[in-house]
């Protein structure tokens, strides 16, 4: 079982060799980075050949690459060119990194009038049928490009997006009908969505088009107040999604993510050491 370490642990100006050494260090498998980077220290070129460096200087370390395009915006000229632009970073990821897998999104999607944390009311929460349409062709296109390199796309369920909750996922996927486009599963999510789904409910949904999975806890309180916390922490049963997965058959990646402002360092250990007890413990 590969596990790798979100770049959330370790993210900012200047950080990024600090990150793999950290990965290195704790016996961390490879990172997930952003498509985009987002500081003021490096253009988006200098960035690639920043990580294709770092990526010679830890050969054995995998690559993956989280990051949107949203095919549900007004602009239809916008979308092709970020369309395109995203087949060109496809290649290059495969090319220069070895990535087999991405993490993607389809486009932020936020009801007038609605706060960002009233997730039930954004993502799928307000979707129409067109979001759904529009979300499957432009998948189409960047699926049949990453099944020809050999890849695969994993739509977070994240919220604020189409892909939020299983049964907005299970009807996307559906709809798209790809082989190389599955759903990476976060339950940290998911649980936090007053309309949010058991992991039960979760398997029984989109089982069979998880193809990567991020492992957060999350500490869940009354009016749906949360905090992100250690996996070790947290009121998600990450055992469970753990058990249930090898009963899957799971074989891809574990990515632990601390979306804390904590001391990153420290959780990257204690994450990894939790999870290498329960992979140890189910035989993973």
């Amino acid at each position: 079982m590969k596990i790798y370490l979100h770049v959330n642990y370790w993210e900012g100006a200047g950080k990024l060799g600090t990150l793999f050494e950290i990965a290195a260090m704790n016996g961390y498998d490879g990172v997930e980075l952003r498509y985009k980077y987002a500081f003021p220290d490096m253009a988006q070129e200098q960035y690639q050949e920043k990580v294709a460096a770092l990526k010679q200087q830890h050969p054995d370390m995998g690559i993956i690459f989280g990051g949107p395009v949203d095919f549900m915006a007004d602009d239809r000229g916008q979308v092709k060119k970020d369309t395109e632009a995203y087949l060109e970073f496809l290649e290059w990821a495969n090319r220069e990194c070895g990535t087999r897998v991405m993490n993607f999104f389809t486009g932020n999607m936020i009801c007038p009038g609605a706060d960002y944390m009233e997730f039930d009311r954004n993502g799928s929460g307000m979707a129409e049928e067109s979001h759904y349409g529009q979300s499957a062709e432009g998948l189409r296109v960047v699926g049949d490009k990453a099944a020809s390199l050999g890849m695969k796309l994993a739509l977070e369920t994240h919220n604020c997006y189409l892909h939020d909750l299983p049964g907005a996922c299970r009807k996307l996927m559906d709809l798209t009908d790809h082989d190389a486009v599955g759903l990476n599963y976060d339950h940290g999510n998911i649980s936090v969505n007053k309309n949010g789904s058991s992991i039960e409910e979760v398997f029984d949904l989109i089982g069979d088009k998880i193809y990567y999975v991020h492992l957060k806890n999350m500490l869940l309180g009354r009016d749906g107040l949360f905090l992100a916390t250690h996996l070790d922490a947290g009121h998600i049963d990450t055992s469970e999604v753990l058990m249930r997965l090898k009963d899957r058959g799971y074989d891809g990646v574990l990515t632990t993510e601390y979306a804390c402002t904590g001391d990153g360092f420290i959780a990257a250990k204690r994450d990894k050491e939790y999870v290498d007890l329960l992979t140890k413990w189910l035989g993973m």
